[in-house]
């Protein structure tokens, strides 16, 4: 008795999360002004992660390799988030956003740069893994060309 009521319980509390869940997903965002809060504060995060990484790729720390695995698990995990927060009517540039018009004039080429962020840092992620610096900096270099190719075209 008691297993079968425990088992209904969590089978309710797993549908609601799962129902917050979908929701969140549906909706991180009530409107233009949260949508543009929330991209840039996962890009906010991302910078951060990179910008350590960096500094042992650049030798300017020391390597740490759990260290520099959690960044880049981190950094990958974050790159599927930003990118629904551009896709927001009406979250397009203002005075409190660095992104430009062409973000939504390009918005394929937006959206196939934001999919190549992606694979970089899962790319990123798997040389992370091994440990080695060698095979650490053309994964991160592959990433970071990205970062700068997007930021060059659509951020002011």
């Amino acid at each position: 008795m008691k297993a079968t009521t425990i088992s209904m319980v969590l089978a309710g509390v797993m549908c609601m999360s799962m129902s917050t869940v979908a929701q969140a997903d549906k909706h991180a965002f009530n409107d233009a002004e949260s949508a543009v809060k929330y991209r840039q504060s996962a890009l906010s995060i991302m910078r951060d992660n990179f910008a350590a990484m960096a500094a042992m790729v650049k030798g300017e720390e020391t390597y740490d390799a759990e260290v520099f695995n959690n960044r880049a698990n981190d950094f990958a995990r974050l790159s599927h988030i930003p990118w629904d927060g551009f896709a927001v009517e009406g979250a397009m540039p203002g005075d409190d956003t660095d992104a430009l018009p062409a973000i939504w004039d390009n918005w394929e080429d937006f959206e196939s740069r934001a999919n190549q962020l992606i694979t970089d840092a899962n790319g990123l992620v798997d040389a992370a893994a091994s440990g080695s610096m060698d095979e650490i900096k053309p994964a991160f270099m592959a990433a970071a060309k990205n970062c700068k190719g997007c930021h060059d075209q659509y951020k002011d």
